[in-house]
């Protein structure tokens, strides 16, 4: 039987977020690499896929969390019966949480368990910082590897934790986002594309607010939104941050020129090919950003903040451009420059592609994960 991982992780596809997107990506990748892998989540309806297991659990959901909340570790001997099953039935011997410092406890707790009991060794990967639950009991500290997606996140656990994780960028399947059509290649009007989920700090709106000051100019350009209704939305500000770019685009009327596309997991590869330019705004320091490094291996320009984790995979003025989070014009200046220069926006999406070749692919990413579930081993099981 070939070695397996349980993951562990609050939510997975259809529900839309990096997470979800990285560890379905991580399911197939490390299955064709030859681990068995199991997926814990409390996703009601996961897609699923032939090459890996999904199980869905009602004690994993955000619901339940919140249910618990006066008593959050109430649902940690469950879990670790439950996530003991999964080791036995698959002879599992890596259990990898992913943000299991967030919404509850009890997952974290329920591995700190079995990895006593059952000598499994135990990751953990930090996606993003907050909100840490477990500071005042930090089990991961102990656990046989800790990961930051990105530097910035290394850097956030050091100073808002006191604790800094192995830094260990997650890949890009470049088999999955590859280049079909150049950019600026088709005819029509170019076409902007801001994939990310409906919340205030991705800055939707500045894209929104550029395409005006684009459209005012002159440019016939249109902007393509992904309307992700279904997001582990913790704070529930989706709806009220949807209303908010709904009547943004009305009263600027560019009704007939922003498109929003209710895009699956695994429709995302076709989307990005429909695409001139790609642009993440973000306005707040983001953890890592999946779609800047999607949109450079689908052969896209990116047009990104200057923040969190984005510099570290978008090379300013080579694979695309930087501006400030928040400024609309420097955003709406950066996407001018290509619009009036697609061989710049084809060359700068053929050094994004070279660049996740190089230094961000997935099997890359999966090789460097292995050898860390090798170097580290088991930890020692308690005696009886």
């Amino acid at each position: 039987m070939p070695p397996a991982v349980v993951h562990v992780h609050w939510a997975f596809p259809p529900t839309t977020g990096g997470v979800e997107s990285h560890l379905a990506d991580l399911g197939r990748l490390q299955s064709a690499s030859g681990r068995r892998v199991v997926i814990l989540t409390g996703e009601p309806d996961p897609v699923r896929h032939p090459a890996y297991e999904v199980v869905s659990s009602p004690l994993m959901t955000l619901k339940r969390a919140r249910v618990n909340a006066a008593t959050p570790e109430a649902d940690a001997p469950a879990l670790a019966v439950l996530i003991a099953d999964l080791v036995a039935r698959t002879g599992a011997d890596v259990i990898h949480g992913h943000n299991l410092h967030h919404f509850s406890p009890a997952p974290a707790i329920a591995v700190e368990a079995l990895r006593h009991q059952l000598g499994i060794s135990a990751h953990h990967t930090f996606h993003e910082t907050w909100p840490d639950i477990l500071t005042d009991r930090p089990l991961y500290r102990g656990w046989e590897g800790t990961y930051a997606i990105s530097g910035y996140i290394q850097q956030q656990c050091a100073e808002l934790i006191g604790f800094r994780p192995d830094l260990l960028h997650p890949g890009i399947d470049t088999e999955r986002f590859r280049p079909v059509r150049a950019p600026f290649s088709g005819t029509g009007p170019a076409v902007l594309l801001h994939p990310a989920r409906l919340l205030p700090w991705k800055g939707v709106h500045i894209s929104v607010e550029a395409l005006r000051r684009l459209r005012d100019r002159g440019h016939d350009v249109r902007l393509v939104l992904t309307d992700t209704q279904r997001i582990a939305d913790w704070d529930g500000a989706l709806p009220a941050y949807r209303r908010q770019v709904l009547g943004q685009i009305e009263a600027l009327g560019l009704t007939a020129a922003v498109q929003f596309v209710s895009a699956r997991y695994d429709e995302m590869p076709a989307l990005y090919d429909i695409a001139d330019v790609a642009l993440y705004p973000t306005i707040q320091g983001e953890p890592y950003g999946l779609v800047p490094p999607e949109a450079m291996s689908a052969g896209r320009p990116v047009v990104a903040s200057r923040c969190g984790g984005i510099v570290e995979t978008v090379v300013d003025g080579e694979t695309g451009f930087l501006v400030e989070p928040g400024d609309a014009d420097h955003l709406a200046n950066r996407i001018e420059v290509l619009l009036e220069d697609p061989p710049l926006a084809r060359r700068m999406g053929e050094a994004g592609r070279a660049r996740i070749e190089r230094h961000f692919s997935a099997s890359g990413y999966v090789s460097a994960l292995e050898r860390r579930y090798a170097v580290h081993g088991t930890a020692t099981p308690a005696d009886c």
